[in-house]
């Protein structure tokens, strides 16, 4: 996993590609084993972010921990989960719905308070089974940013597969191979 954040770390520093006819965007998939989630949250966290820092590079952190819930109150969360006990397909269309809608238009505010910078979304396995990132990326090419997704998740032959899941496809993002075993 070392390795991936310093592979990363390189390609940070390249600049955007600018818009035409390229086989990739400016997106990076950082793919890595499910069972690595806190062993990358850490590196992100406690090594790579005060790195990004030192080296004077513009991020955002995006923490979706808790991005499902944010901005309902107490009530709502409690409807929400008694409505899970009453139709859980219903509530998951729902919960999906509003990750659709609220996650780009996140991702859109934190780029622009730092055109050319980077934003990094992590504790995306907190999305599952809600989202696919193919189609999150398709609506956020135009952004004047780097963004960097974590993806908890494979790739089978060239097709990702978030948390075992079918992830859909029509990346153009980097796909970044990160493997865990070395600390």
């Amino acid at each position: 996993m070392i390795q991936g954040f310093q592979t990363l770390r390189e390609l940070l520093k390249e600049p955007l590609r600018e818009e035409g006819s390229v086989k990739t965007d400016n997106s990076i998939l950082l793919v890595y084993p499910p069972v690595e989630e806190l062993d990358f949250r850490e590196q992100l966290l406690d090594s790579f972010a005060p790195q990004l820092e030192a080296m004077g590079h513009s991020y955002r952190l995006l923490d979706l921990s808790r991005f499902l819930f944010d901005g309902y109150d107490e009530a709502t969360i409690t409807d929400l989960c008694e409505d899970e006990f009453d139709d859980f397909h219903w509530l998951l269309q729902g919960l999906a719905s509003r990750v659709e809608q609220s996650l780009p238009k996140a991702i859109a505010e934190l780029a622009a308070e730092i055109p050319g910078g980077t934003v990094i979304a992590y504790s995306t396995v907190s999305l599952y089974p809600l989202i696919r990132f193919g189609e999150l990326l398709r609506d956020l090419r135009n952004l004047e940013c780097r963004i960097a997704i974590a993806f908890p998740g494979e790739d089978r032959g060239g097709k990702l597969y978030f948390m075992n899941q079918a992830d859909g496809g029509n990346y153009l993002a980097v796909k970044l191979l990160m493997q865990g075993g070395e600390r």
